[in-house]
């Protein structure tokens, strides 16, 4: 016994294969989804009392809400310019710090060609002392 299958009987079974695996998919999912929905559900029925307490209060926490970011931004926005004043502040006082040393280190060359100078004018009377 010999059989042949037309071009047209397999396009129909390729079509239905198709559709059997996408029903087989969209039954898989669906099955998911339900039970997605059925444990929202649950936890929705288990917080039911949280959510009518917060519902009618929405409005003052979100007020809340907006008026402690403000408040934060403020204080954030304060701490910022305190750093800047402290940051210029130290600036300026390690600025002083090298002048300072600076002028102390000049004072002291100026001192030590002073003493110097003292020296060899005490030590040149002593030679011509000497040589007299």
């Amino acid at each position: 016994m010999q059989g042949s299958i037309t071009l047209n009987e397999l396009g129909i079974l390729i079509i239905f294969i198709l559709f059997a695996v996408a029903g087989g998919y969209a039954i898989v999912t669906l099955r998911n989804m339900n039970g997605f929905i059925k444990k929202a559900n649950a936890l929705i029925q288990r917080n039911t009392d949280h959510f009518n307490r917060i519902i009618p209060n929405i409005d003052e926490i979100s007020e809340n809400t907006a008026r402690i970011s403000e408040e934060f931004k403020k204080s954030i926005g304060e701490a910022g310019d305190a750093i800047r004043t402290i940051s210029q502040e130290t600036t300026d006082t390690v600025s002083t710090i090298n002048d300072t040393a600076q002028y102390l280190a000049n004072y002291a060359l100026i001192i030590g060609e002073i003493v110097k100078t003292i020296v060899n004018l005490f030590s040149s009377n002593e030679k011509e002392e000497d040589s007299s």
